[in-house]
């Protein structure tokens, strides 16, 4: 019977940057706390939105964590990415408000987190544990594609601003001088999937739970982006059926991908009982906690 042991610092600041992330996403809904123009404040209700369903994850994962799962700590990476790719926006753009101290408690609690050993995985133990189930072709080329796309798509954007002389479009209907994501995608996120995509074809060590980190947080992520349309269009602004739909196809992909890795294997031991794989290879304090447990077969 697995036990919940005492959270690793690392865990306790991931819980404290899901606590100032769900504040800050419901004060986002307290009618004049954004001071931003009526357009960023439409956009902004969506991801408040997504960055709640973030919170719940990274919640879970925690919980799991806590009970030694390897697969809790991989979600757990994902969701407070995630959150942290979210309020780099809220924290650099967003207008000042009430809930800036939320905006940066996020990223501080979440920075530190990852610091302080969050994605300290003994990569062996995690790789056995998630590459049985991860379809290691389909997720590299998914990511390739994705990695592609926001690529292609980013640097057209910068570079007929640059040749032009005029913000994007977008850029220049809400105000802002530079777009957060041309950095965090084209900076950290496609890098990223590039090379776990090539760690998964040459089947280095690393590679699974690279990739199913990623398969998490790419559902949060594309379903902040549709929420946002959705609230763009209840402010009467036009229906972008074009994005709706490629990320639409991105958060099924990837949901259906990160469902089947994390899934648990069983397989039936000598003793005659069947093992239920539950954890193994978190490094706490220095050591490698393996955890099992046995299910009359």
């Amino acid at each position: 019977m697995r036990t919940i042991r005492a959270l690793t610092i690392s865990e306790r600041l991931a819980a404290l940057a899901g606590v100032a992330a769900a504040i800050a996403s419901i004060a986002g809904f307290v009618p004049g706390l954004y001071r931003d123009r009526h357009l960023v404040i439409a956009q902004s209700h969506g991801f408040d939105i997504g960055d709640l369903i973030a919170v719940l994850v990274l919640g879970l994962g925690v919980f799991w964590s806590a009970r030694g799962s390897v697969r809790g700590r991989v979600v757990t990476i994902g969701a407070l990415g995630y959150l942290l790719y979210s309020f780099v926006t809220y924290a650099f753009v967003i207008v000042l408000n009430p809930a800036t101290l939320l905006y940066i408690a996020v990223l501080g609690f979440g920075g530190w987190s990852f610091l302080t050993g969050l994605a300290q995985l003994d990569a062996q133990a995690a790789e056995a544990m998630l590459a049985g189930r991860l379809l290691r072709r389909a997720t590299a080329v998914f990511l390739l594609v994705i990695a592609a796309l926001f690529a292609l798509t980013w640097l057209r954007e910068i570079l007929v601003s640059v040749v032009s002389g005029r913000l994007p479009p977008a850029l220049a209907a809400a105000g802002w001088p530079m777009s957060p994501p041309y950095v965090l995608d084209l900076g950290f996120v496609i890098p990223l999937s590039v090379l776990t995509a090539v760690r998964l074809l040459r089947r280095q060590v690393g590679g699974a739970w690279l990739a199913v980190s990623l398969l998490v947080f790419l559902p949060m992520l594309s379903t902040s982006v549709l929420l946002m349309t959705v609230y763009m269009a209840i402010d009467g602004q036009a229906l972008l059926l074009p994005l709706v739909a490629v990320f639409g196809v991105v958060t099924a992909a990837s949901t259906a991908l990160a469902v089947l890795a994390l899934q648990t294997r069983s397989r039936p031991s000598p003793s005659g009982t069947t093992r239920t794989e539950l954890s193994m290879g978190l490094r706490t304090a220095g050591r490698t906690t393996h955890v099992e447990t046995r299910l009359p077969s």
